[in-house]
């Protein structure tokens, strides 16, 4: 998932707390690129091995964008659809020169009889109800630098000699 500007309503209205239908509309084609996130959940190797590369994709857009994370939903909720049509999820791994290589690469195919729209509204159901966010956190968001701000350290650095 890529920062997007949402439109802005009045000052008090609360923050947009969905995915962008945008996230899921595939216009070029049939096909909607996701990634295998792990084999029975989140493994983090995967996403260490990914998130240079959506970064790097995400400087490839005409007005580079900042990758925000991931939205994850099983493959079988996909697959068996509680609700609408089943998804196939078909793996199709990118080979190519790094950062445009991915070996966790899939996608699933638009189904017949539905325009791009109407898939995008059917993936984006199925992430909302049966899925997760899982947040990209900048180099910036590290424990350390959370530590930095924290009252208590802010406190004692102040007690350093040369500080007033």
């Amino acid at each position: 998932m890529f920062d997007e500007p949402l439109l802005k309503g009045a000052v008090s209205q609360p923050a947009f707390a969905g995915i962008s239908i945008n996230h899921f509309i595939e216009k070029r084609g049939d096909e909607i690129s996701l990634d295998r996130m792990g084999a029975s959940g989140l493994d983090r190797k995967v996403v260490k091995y990914l998130l240079p590369r959506a970064i790097a994709h995400g400087q490839s857009f005409g007005r580079p964008q900042r990758f925000d994370g991931w939205a994850i939903v099983a493959a079988k909720e996909l697959m068996q659809a509680r609700v609408g049509r089943k998804v196939p999820v078909i793996p199709s791994p990118i080979t190519d020169q790094e950062p445009n290589d991915n070996i966790y690469h899939a996608h699933v195919v638009r189904s017949e009889g539905l325009d791009p729209y109407e898939m995008a509204l059917h993936l984006r159901y199925i992430f909302l109800q049966f899925g997760k966010i899982e947040q990209n956190k900048p180099d910036e968001e590290t424990w350390f630098s959370r530590l930095r701000v924290h009252p208590v350290a802010r406190w004692l650095i102040a007690l350093l000699p040369g500080r007033s």
